[in-house]
């Protein structure tokens, strides 16, 4: 094993993880909560109605203890409101308020000009090139993850 290496790719990951999931302080928003945010605002199936707090925890990238945590964060914030549905009292109903449709919306245009201005200056070629390359060491990663130690 290459020592150095190692070494090096584990910083690299970190720095990765910790510049990619900020946004500006007096938003008050992780890159978690923007994504839940996002995802209460995408599955409200009718005007009035919200995403209920069972599907808002199935969320492909967190894991139900991290969107509970998430949802009590956006709650105290005041971004969102979770109240019993009158029609299922077994369901929490989970909708967005005011504020949390301004701090989305603002998030929103953070992230895409980050976004845009990322890919201006590292390059589509080179962005395309580092999307195959995350998908091929998630792969490496997802096929030795279960391998047992000898």
């Amino acid at each position: 094993m290459d020592k150095a290496l190692t070494d090096d790719l584990i910083a690299a990951m970190h720095r990765f993880k910790r510049v990619s999931r900020t946004f500006q302080p007096e938003m008050s928003l992780n890159m978690g909560e923007f994504f839940i945010l996002e995802r209460i605002s995408h599955d409200i199936p009718c005007a009035g109605c919200g995403s209920s707090d069972t599907e808002t925890h199935h969320h492909p990238h967190f894991t139900k203890p991290a969107v509970s945590q998430m949802l009590n964060s956006l709650e105290k914030k005041g971004f969102i409101r979770r109240e019993i549905d009158t029609n299922d009292r077994r369901r929490i109903v989970v909708t967005l308020t005011s504020e949390g449709q301004e701090v989305l919306q603002k998030a929103k245009e953070y992230f895409d000009r980050q976004m845009t201005m990322t890919i201006e200056k590292f390059g589509k070629d080179n962005t395309r090139q580092l999307i195959s390359l995350i998908n091929q060491l998630s792969e490496s990663i997802e096929d030795i993850k279960d391998v047992p130690l000898e």
